[in-house]
């Protein structure tokens, strides 16, 4: 291990910005949202609202950040409080850097996500 951090701070010190996953707040995470609720579905990681998956196919949310999330679906303009009238679906994901994931809200399912990266623009 301590091998590691001196490595680490030896190309840290020559200009190489290498990012070790997990460690640092990236945010290079991307995250598909599918659903057939409905209405559209707010969708929030960790308490941050990321914005609006609508109904019936495929939203990609991208600069999410990587790791260990609480992600939730919800009806818009619900409340974020501790109520949970407005809650649609919510699980607990592990995002990796720039390795896309698909969350299927209607069967909380999350899968790899690479096949409909192309949804997500430029190389998506």
């Amino acid at each position: 291990m301590f091998g590691l951090a001196v490595a680490t701070t030896a190309l840290a010190g020559c200009g190489i910005r290498e990012r070790i996953p997990g460690f640092g707040p990236a945010r290079d995470g991307i995250l598909l949202v599918r659903h057939n609720e409905s209405r559209p579905q707010e969708i929030w990681v960790n308490e941050t609202l990321l914005g609006l998956a609508q109904p019936g196919g495929i939203t990609c949310f991208r600069e999410v950040t990587t790791g260990s999330l609480r992600v939730e679906a919800r009806v818009p303009g619900g409340p974020l409080s501790t109520g949970t009238e407005a809650l649609t679906r919510a699980t607990r994901l592990v995002l990796p850097p720039e390795q896309p994931l698909l969350w299927d809200v209607d069967h909380d399912q999350v899968f790899s996500g690479r096949a409909h990266a192309r949804l997500c623009g430029e190389g998506g």
